[in-house]
């Protein structure tokens, strides 16, 4: 393009002023003097949404050179205007405040990082074998609550034993500042990982902000922040890469899980450290890494490890209902693959569908059958997994009615009591 602008404005020997409209970006105007030399200006569209601040109405910026003099526009700021131009000049950007519009400048890192550190602690808890020290267990943590609450993994705390044969164990918590102090685990949960470290301090403590997860959309910017290796206060960078990675795709058993998948660079030491994204807020928890690939790190959601820390102060514990269902998620495309291979597959737009019940379970005693089709849940209509989750949350015993199509067109009504299930299953 530039090209092309040069042979514009050089090809005419007198004043002149081309007008060349440029897609999505903006006007430019280019001017030829023969006394003053050849100029390029830019007018800019207030409804043109840049990565850098700009004042109300539009911006001419006729000391904008590309020929003899170049200026640039710069997350820092810009010069003065002329005298005679009344506009309000583009502000300079303050590193202090946090990112706007979600654009990454050049301090936008930096500034989360530094939002977020003081709050991040290092965690060793010595390990022994018939009474022998054999070394030390390294991990991270943040602090969530000025009573000196520590979020942190129960891998690294707990070291994948049993909560009974491992609480209240001690824990070496060293701050960015130099502080050391000794923690107690008070609760841990071992299926979602999640744990929660005391320390006492009479001097006040720094704590992180917590954000959402549920706004995080893959592509988004985050930073991992912990001691990988005991390399304590290191920072990593990468983007989301899947925001509900299922738990089966990684190959794991147990309760259905979903994380938060990511490039961020993470190693051993990292474990219970946050992910933090260009606010600094908190929106995950560092858990584990794929060993035989880069770049395939992954976090459990601040959403969830709410909910998990909440049943930690309502009942000490995590309550989790069991049916005893297998659900698949249904879209327009299963659907309509699903009528073509069975005419008799229930005629429904949306819904989860039910390929097995376990013998003997809640569900089977409701009346369950292969290839229901759940439609509402507790008087709700349902179209993911993650609701019906979030409708039973922690009821158990209680009686709550399902709504499921067949073939047939027979549309069913049961009612199933969810039962708590078991912690080692």
């Amino acid at each position: 393009m530039m090209n092309i602008l040069s042979r514009a404005v050089s090809s005419s020997k007198r004043s002149s002023l081309i007008r060349i409209a440029t897609a999505t970006s903006g006007i430019v105007y280019a001017q030829s003097n023969p006394d003053s030399g050849p100029r390029i200006s830019l007018v800019i569209p207030e409804s043109l949404s840049l990565p850098w601040q700009i004042s109300q109405g539009l911006i001419h910026r006729p000391d904008l050179s590309f020929f003899g003099h170049f200026t640039a526009f710069t997350s820092r700021g810009s010069e003065a205007p002329a005298n005679n131009d009344k506009r309000v000049p583009v502000e300079a950007s303050d590193s202090s405040k946090p990112p706007t519009n979600g654009y990454l400048g050049r301090d936008t890192i930096a500034n989360a990082a530094a939002r977020i550190g003081p709050a991040v602690v290092n965690l060793s808890i010595p390990q022994s074998a018939y009474g022998i020290t054999t070394g030390k267990s390294i991990g991270s943590g943040t602090i969530i609550d000025p009573d000196g609450t520590i979020l942190t993994c129960a891998h690294v705390v707990l070291g994948f034993q049993s909560i009974h044969q491992s609480s209240k164990g001690r824990v070496d918590v060293t701050l960015q500042d130099g502080r050391t102090f000794e923690g107690v685990v008070v609760n841990a949960d071992l299926q979602s990982d999640i744990a929660l470290v005391k320390i006492k301090s009479k001097t006040p403590l720094p704590t992180a902000k917590i954000g959402f997860s549920s706004k995080l959309r893959p592509g988004d910017w985050v930073i991992a922040v912990g001691c990988p290796l005991s390399l304590q206060n290191t920072v990593t960078a990468g983007i989301v890469s899947c925001v509900d990675r299922k738990s089966s795709d990684l190959g794991l058993g147990g309760t259905r899980r979903e994380y938060l998948q990511t490039d961020c660079a993470v190693n051993a030491g990292n474990s219970g450290g946050p992910l933090v994204n260009l606010d600094g807020e908190v929106v995950g928890v560092n858990i584990m890494k794929v060993l035989s690939a880069d770049g395939l790190g992954f976090s459990v959601p601040i959403d969830s490890v709410s909910k998990i820390v909440e049943h930690f102060k309502k009942s000490g514990r995590v309550i989790r209902p069991w049916l005893g269902l297998k659900m698949v998620e249904l879209n327009k495309m299963i659907i309509a693959q699903l009528k073509e291979r069975d005419p008799m597959f229930p005629d429904v737009e949306k819904g989860i569908l039910v390929p097995a019940v376990i013998p003997g379970s809640p569900a089977d005693r409701a009346g369950f059958k292969p290839g229901d089709v759940v439609v509402r849940f507790d008087g709700k209509p349902v179209e993911t997994i993650k609701e019906i989750i979030e409708i039973i949350d922690d009821r158990v015993e209680k009686q709550m009615q399902v709504v499921v199509e067949r073939s047939n067109k027979e549309k069913v009504t049961l009612q199933v009591t969810p039962v708590e299930a078991d912690p080692d299953m």
